[in-house]
């Protein structure tokens, strides 16, 4: 039992460690997404390569955060299982 604590604690530190990493690559992109929309180029065919990948990205992140936020919501519920006992091996 102590072993799969651990395993669902270490899985949280990972999910807490894929958060904060997408959280700032969100942050990153959001301040600075004027770079991607403002691309310094007389080209309008790059202008908007830039603009698609600045909002792809800031779509990427926002998904990652979302994604883990749900994985850690079912470690955690997965934890109060096991510290309760009712975890079923049928």
């Amino acid at each position: 039992m102590k072993k799969t604590i651990d395993q669902v604690r270490d899985t949280n530190v990972v999910l807490d460690t894929i958060l904060g990493l997408s959280q700032t690559i969100n942050d990153l992109v959001e301040n600075d997404i004027a770079l991607f929309f403002e691309y310094p180029s007389a080209n309008e065919g790059e202008k908007w390569q830039a603009k698609r990948l600045g909002n792809k990205l800031l779509a990427l992140a926002k998904a990652t955060i979302t994604a883990t936020e749900k994985a850690q919501n079912q470690v955690g519920l997965v934890a109060n299982e096991l510290l309760k006992g009712g975890v079923n091996n049928d």
